[in-house]
């Protein structure tokens, strides 16, 4: 599939690929945040994936692209964890062996969870910028296939099902808040959602600490943050890529940032009033949705709450607080 492909007509490709394979997940109204933002309120839950993150249907439909040829090679990638373990997910149902590049202060439940599917792990750099460095230095020398997080079309695709499905379930829908990392998933559910509906609204979220994607909406041209430092560990890339900020300068409406402390009062706020355990990165469009995006009266919003693989000391720290 050429960069060109990245359309709506991949992305129904995608959703008869991966539909077995995946959990096409609840869109929930949700009575509470409804009141507390004044509008009509849907949750979706890409936290019930099969590993918890939404992921898991971009690394499906891509290792369902690869040739026979490229699984027996093997597969390589960088994660900050969440696609690390949609990768091991995908690599074993494909029989595929998958190394995992890892920053050094990567989530210990995530490192865990990708012991458990089979996966390789090398822990290498401070951020998941170095991690991928190093994964490319991997792919070079033992020529395996390298499973890109967010700039790839068929990943691009496979996160824009998450769009069809919203918009079948909320055909009226009017506004959907995106967090956003490297942008895959943005990409993907604005690609399929506005070429639906074009008068659609796409907000993006970004946390404070990691305004990459954010700072080069706001300029027009990719900008790179010399570091990055936000427990929003899925969000947290140093710089979108040519695909992914093409596809948001065309599509997104807006980008906003939270911060930190809106992003732990979020993911409180959907355990304590939605019985929903969402991590950081998962929960910041409902950051945005509380603190930030002020809908209309009666609109429609969608709220991907994107993962569920929280760190267990960092939820134990956010509910000393309370």
């Amino acid at each position: 599939m050429k960069e060109k492909a990245v359309n709506l007509q991949s992305t129904l490709e995608a959703q008869r690929k991966i539909g077995d394979l995946v959990t096409r997940t609840p869109t929930y109204l949700s009575n509470v945040f409804s009141q507390r933002a004044g509008a009509e309120v849907y949750l979706k839950l890409e936290c019930f994936q099969p590993v918890g993150v939404f992921k898991v249907r971009g690394a499906i439909n891509k290792i369902s692209s690869l040739s026979p040829a490229e699984l027996e090679r093997g597969l390589v990638t960088a994660s900050s964890g969440n696609h690390g373990l949609a990768v091991a997910y995908a690599a074993k149902i494909y029989g595929a062996k998958t190394m995992v590049v890892v920053p050094e202060n990567a989530v210990k439940e995530k490192v865990e969870a990708l012991e458990s599917y089979g996966a390789d792990i090398v822990k290498y750099g401070k951020d998941y910028d170095e991690a991928y460095s190093k994964a490319l230095e991997i792919q070079k020398e033992a020529g395996t296939t390298l499973v890109h997080p967010f700039e790839d079309p068929f990943v691009i695709a496979g996160q824009g099902t998450i769009g069809l499905e919203l918009l079948e379930d909320i055909p009226n829908l009017n506004t959907i808040i995106v967090p956003v990392g490297g942008g895959g998933l943005i990409s993907g559910i604005s690609i399929a959602a506005k070429t639906l509906n074009p008068k659609l609204r796409i907000v993006g979220v970004q946390s404070e600490g990691a305004p990459a994607v954010y700072r080069s909406w706001r300029a027009g041209k990719i900008v790179e943050v010399d570091s990055v430092n936000t427990v929003a560990d899925g969000l947290a890339a140093r710089k979108p890529l040519d695909l992914t900020f093409g596809i948001i300068k065309r599509y997104v409406d807006t980008v906003l940032l939270v911060s930190e402390e809106e992003i732990g009062e979020a993911v409180l706020a959907l355990l304590h009033n939605a019985h929903i355990l969402a991590e950081p990165s998962g929960a910041a469009s409902l950051a945005a949705l509380l603190f930030k995006y002020h809908p209309k009266p009666e609109e429609k919003v969608a709220v991907i709450i994107s993962g569920a693989n929280i760190s267990i000391d960092y939820l134990a720290s956010l509910l000393k607080q309370t």
